[in-house]
């Protein structure tokens, strides 16, 4: 094309002239919704991605999907709560569900989100222990000091006092708590099972999920090697601990008191039931399964895991509530949803209907009074976190393969031992 000295002037004045229109077509329109995108408050169902643009007013929560979709009462009661606050407030809380954990979880995509889209990240998090943990060290999270009263802390049970916290701060609030007990048949014993030695003298079979094949080192096992370690503040490798839990296999699998199939259960909902269909007259449950389930346990008692010494020991794992948004308005409508469903009579009314116990010893006191409240005061009292031995990959794996080597009778518990230590 040849060059025209009037086209010096003529085409930026015919773009200024476009763009200013544009700029008005723009203006003149709403901000465009993808079809289909769910507009949800706390009583719509909930939506899957977070796609669809938050608006002033409007807060965000993402949630594990089993809080939701597999759990119809406590969902119901969640979603009554969150709809209370809504009106009280006058504002929407759009609901956003995730897998628990694992790719296109609730860590991964918080983790994922942050650095490439933070406007589509939530406000309030729900999130493992572990995973809140991980957040916080992620910098995912925001510091709850001026946020969360400090009664509500003062008011969790000992174990829950140090989730997700630094020198400096505390990073989530744990509010639903799971840990593993047992169930035994009242026809096969009259008191629960506090020792290995009351197993094999009363003769009663035992189901604890030793995770067979390529399944993780299971809780149980790792209750068994603590008790057989003893009172001690240092959880490391012992080669005399593991030789009396090998010791105390062998005499089980001896005596025909394993249950074929715990050898190859993952986790305590198999062992559980084993123990309610009466394969087992001691079996390994936990304290979510046992209130899901315990109109079905009528013949059934409750206890603590039997130990090497007699002393109850449980690991317990569960959710906390963390925040997500730096933004200070949005900040302090987001510790106020916290705060709501804190509070002791909403986080005990919706603990019972999730079957699942509060962390707030003043929300579990208003469960009903009964053995069971009792018991579960009792052990959240001394309910401790996984010792960091727990996750030590090659301890581990020498732990569940001298396990399984032992209960099945592939080795005897001095070269199961022997074995093991060479190896972690």
């Amino acid at each position: 094309m040849a060059y025209n000295p009037a086209m010096r002037v003529t085409i930026p004045v015919v773009i200024i002239v476009l763009l200013v229109l544009l700029a008005a077509c723009s203006a003149a329109q709403p901000t465009a919704v993808p079809a289909g995108t769910p507009q949800a408050t706390a009583t719509q169902a909930p939506s899957t991605n977070p796609a669809a643009t938050v608006a002033p007013g409007e807060l965000t929560l993402w949630l594990p999907d089993w809080m939701l979709l597999e759990d119809t009462a406590g969902s119901e009661t969640l979603q009554a709560q969150i709809t209370r606050f809504e009106m009280a407030r006058d504002i929407s809380v759009h609901l956003v569900i995730k897998p628990p954990r694992g790719p296109n979880g609730l860590l991964d995509a918080l983790a994922k989100t942050y650095p490439v889209a933070p406007t589509l990240l939530p406000d309030l998090i729900a999130l493992p222990y572990r995973d809140a943990e991980a957040a916080a060290r992620q910098e995912l999270l925001q510091p709850l000091e001026n946020l969360v009263p400090a009664e509500v802390f003062a008011d969790l049970y000992p174990f829950a006092q140090t989730v997700a916290q630094t020198d400096q701060n505390r990073f989530a609030v744990p509010f639903l708590a799971d840990f593993e007990h047992i169930g035994f048949l009242t026809s096969g014993l009259s008191e629960p099972p506090l020792t290995w030695d009351v197993i094999i003298q009363s003769g009663v079979t035992y189901a604890f999920p030793a995770g067979g094949g390529e399944t993780a080192l299971t809780d149980a096992l790792f209750v068994h090697y603590l008790s057989a370690l003893g009172e001690t503040d240092a959880v490391e490798r012992d080669q005399e601990a593991l030789l009396r839990q090998l010791s105390f296999y062998e005499m089980l699998a001896g005596l025909n008191l394993i249950v074929p199939a715990a050898v190859k259960a993952g986790s305590p909902a198999e062992t559980w039931q084993q123990t309610l269909q009466g394969n087992a007259v001691v079996g390994h449950t936990s304290a979510h399964l046992w209130l899901r389930d315990r109109d079905q346990a009528g013949a059934l008692r409750f206890g603590p895991i039997p130990t090497a010494d007699g002393t109850p020991r449980y690991l317990v794992d569960g959710w906390a509530l963390a925040i997500v948004t730096a933004d200070p308005a949005r900040q302090a409508l987001t510790a106020a949803l916290l705060d709501d469903l804190l509070l002791s009579e909403n986080l005990a009314e919706l603990s019972q209907m999730m079957a699942r116990p509060p962390v707030r010893r003043s929300a579990l006191a208003l469960w009903p009074d009964d053995t069971y409240r009792l018991f579960l005061s009792e052990a959240l009292e001394q309910a401790r976190r996984a010792p960091s031995l727990r996750g030590d990959t090659s301890f581990a794996k020498a732990l569940h393969r001298a396990a399984l080597d032992v209960l099945t009778g592939a080795s005897d518990s001095a070269t199961a031992t022997a074995t093991a230590v060479e190896a972690w």
